[in-house]
């Protein structure tokens, strides 16, 4: 179990081996090779270097000592008491993957609440479904 932590070093979802959690152990997505992909199989992101990005190829979060960040990590805050997790769900037939944009900073969803709520659906406009929240971060085009 490792913590996947967020722009401003909030412990916000669990990687369990290839399973992506909820903050409270849920089962959220999973992770194989570079793509991540929510329980029900959509593509939701990348996961590379130890960073896990939007399908805008923005960050969402990082492990503790990722590789991938290009930029300064923020200071992290201790983890809140690992939560206690259920049996995983079987993988369902993953979907294909998108072209994968070129990198953009850091992405205007908060890591907590893309994978609590499986992300922005394939064919909905990114950001649909969930608020803001670094939109003056993501002002300059990428």
């Amino acid at each position: 179990m490792t913590w996947l932590y967020d722009e401003a070093g909030r412990a916000s979802a669990i990687l369990d081996e290839f399973c992506l959690r909820t903050i409270d152990g849920e089962p959220a997505g999973y992770v194989f090779g570079l793509s991540a992909f929510s329980i029900k199989g959509e593509h939701i992101g990348w996961f590379e270097d130890g960073v896990l990005y939007d399908v805008e190829n923005r960050i969402l979060g990082f492990l503790a000592g990722a590789r991938g960040m290009a930029h300064d990590f923020p200071a992290l805050q201790p983890p809140p008491p690992e939560p206690v997790f259920g049996k995983r769900p079987n993988v369902p037939t993953l979907r294909a993957r998108p072209v994968r944009r070129p990198a953009g900073g850091w992405s205007r969803h908060a890591l907590a609440d893309y994978v609590d709520s499986g992300a922005p659906a394939a064919a909905a406009p990114v950001g649909a479904l969930l608020p803001a929240a670094h939109s003056s971060l993501n002002d300059a085009p990428g």
